[in-house]
């Protein structure tokens, strides 16, 4: 095999830290009715809009369609952990924010995040973090470019914005 990695062994690799995230998520963060993913969208919501924000933005922000996003939405609407407020000046666009209920629950959802964020942080350097960071916006910027090309991988979402919700 030589110092060259094939292709195949590095998709592998990716696949498997994926699947290993999945299911520490589901593990650590898991409620009932909301899956550990799902949690994980509202800890962020917590930490980047506790006051709310807009569809439009947070699909920018965090790289999923609108149409994933609002199915994340939906699911946490259901469950009371976010509402909509409709602009007075445009009713078309309508603020996302945190409920009482998920207030009332934040620093549970936030120590569980923390805890799990921990265990990833002991494991690299801050210069390995700051490598996989880079790598991983690599990826992700080359995705989606060819997403914008293409208009996805045949035709269809990631894989990743699919398993969010």
């Amino acid at each position: 095999m030589g110092d060259a990695l094939r292709a195949d062994e590095l998709v592998s690799v990716i696949k498997r830290i994926n699947c290993d995230l999945t299911a520490q998520l589901e593990r650590n963060l898991k409620i009932k009715n909301m899956s550990g993913n799902q949690v994980y969208f509202l800890v962020y919501i917590l930490r980047h809009h506790p006051d709310g924000t807009y569809l439009t933005e947070l699909s920018h922000e965090i790289g999923v369609s609108k149409a994933t996003l609002s199915a994340l939405i939906k699911k946490a609407r259901k469950n009371d952990y976010l509402c909509f407020y409709e602009n007075p000046v445009d009713a078309r666009k309508k603020k996302v924010c945190p409920t009482k209920k998920l207030l009332a629950e934040q620093s549970e959802f936030l120590q569980k995040a923390d805890k799990l964020e921990a265990q990833f942080n002991n494991i690299l350097s801050q210069q390995e973090q700051r490598e996989l960071w880079k790598l991983g916006q690599k990826i992700l910027n080359y995705s989606a470019a060819a997403k914008q090309q293409t208009g996805g991988f045949n035709g269809e979402e990631s894989i990743t914005t699919t398993q969010a919700v």
